[in-house]
């Protein structure tokens, strides 16, 4: 059995990693997060791994934490927490893991590349050549190169992820389509639909082969079909969760939205080093299944407290007509008593 740290185990991909360890008898994983290791006090990371390395008898480390909200990372309390966390901490991971030989899978981005020449890359391609177009994606690019300098250190990117437990594109967009009309989505803009069951299980396969990788950078990201070589849009994206879930709402396609961090045009990444992933469409299709289910339950509750609602109106118009005739009946009887 391999014993494993993973940090970021309260991320929507560190989530989905430990809760599929469970049903392993392969593995055995310590889960890290940061309520037990804050990434932005560097005195504390390297004592602190260091003592699980040796107290828990750690085989492999993972490193699934990441600050990802993109545009706080521009400026301000975002920008410092995305240095500390994206760029510096990895420094004193690979420290802590180097001290004890202990191998580090390391999460990244597809936002590592710039995203402006309408092409996909693979593992190799050079960063240098592409580099981020926003802080964040500059971030995870220092992170990257201090891990690629342990000789155990491999850096594993992903794209456009989504899961169940954090948000992402897909429940927001689901989100939208359950209480507007109508919603703008951006149609020049490409990448790799990525799901975070996909990605752990693939990850934990990794994790249990009795050889390290080859090569040093792995791309962990769902397939896209010979139809898709240069990467999904984010506008058909959004169509194929609209028609998946039989939604009515009109999509706008638009050129761009105002953000404060600029957003790579075309990122899709190549994954042709590991075993594949299942298609975006199936990677997509499964995660929305929770989603039917949660509108059939939701659609069930209205429809219960509509029928709950009809029947109460139906008792009191019924109540009501029995006061009124009630009323009416003594009325007559006073008349008759004058008489």
């Amino acid at each position: 059995m391999k014993k494993i740290l993973l940090l970021g185990a309260q991320g929507m991909l560190g989530s989905e990693i430990f809760n599929m360890s469970l049903e392993m008898d392969t593995i055995e994983i310590v889960p890290f997060s940061r309520f037990n290791l804050d990434l932005t006090k560097e005195e504390e990371i390297v004592e602190k791994i260091q003592t699980v390395l040796v107290n828990q008898n750690i085989d492999l480390v993972i490193n699934a934490s990441a600050y990802t909200i993109v545009d706080k990372c521009e400026e301000g309390r975002g920008e410092e927490l995305s240095l500390a966390i994206n760029a510096v901490a990895p420094k004193y991971i690979v420290e802590a893991c180097s001290s004890k030989k202990i191998p580090l899978f390391h999460f990244s981005t597809d936002y590592v590349f710039s995203g402006d020449t309408n092409q996909s890359f693979d593992e190799n391609d050079d960063t240098e050549k592409f580099s981020p177009v926003n802080k964040y994606g500059m971030h995870k690019l220092f992170g990257e190169k201090e891990v690629l300098q342990y000789e155990k250190g491999f850096v594993l990117r992903t794209s456009w992820l989504a899961g169940q437990y954090g948000q992402n594109f897909v429940n927001k967009i689901v989100h939208l389509m359950k209480n507007v009309p109508d919603i703008k989505i951006i149609k020049n803009e490409w990448g790799n639909p990525s799901f975070t069951p996909d990605v752990a299980e693939s990850v934990l396969k990794l994790a249990i082969e009795k050889e390290l990788p080859k090569n040093k950078i792995l791309h962990i990201v769902n397939e896209r079909g010979e139809d898709h070589k240069g990467g999904v849009s984010r506008l058909e994206f959004a169509e194929e969760i609209k028609n998946y879930l039989g939604f009515e709402t009109t999509i706008t396609p638009v050129k761009r939205f105002e953000t404060l961090a600029e957003r790579p045009l075309s990122t899709a990444l190549n994954n042709n080093l590991i075993e594949k992933l299942p298609h975006w469409k199936i990677g997509l299709h499964n995660f929305l299944e929770k989603e039917k289910e949660k509108i059939e339950k939701n659609r069930k509750v209205t429809l219960k407290k509509e029928k709950a609602a009809e029947k109460y109106r139906a008792q009191q118009k019924q109540q009501k007509e029995e006061r009124e005739a009630e009323i009416k009946k003594l009325e007559a009887e006073l008349t008759n008593d004058k008489k």
